[in-house]
């Protein structure tokens, strides 16, 4: 599996701005799931895949 930094990227921003969301709205524990979960599936998105730029290095 190839995944691109752009990718990866853009699902753990998704995760940040659903976070900010819930302590905007006092849901404290919500955003900490949230984000943990994110990391988790950062890491293993990252761990199972080759990781390569948008653009190829010239």
């Amino acid at each position: 599996m190839i995944l691109s930094y752009k990718s990866l990227y853009l699902q753990l921003l998704s995760a940040v701005t659903e976070a900010l969301a819930c302590l905007q709205s006092g849901r404290i524990i919500s955003a900490i799931q949230i984000l943990l979960r994110a990391l988790a599936e950062a890491e293993a998105v990252h761990m199972e895949a080759d990781i390569i730029p948008e653009v190829p290095p010239q």
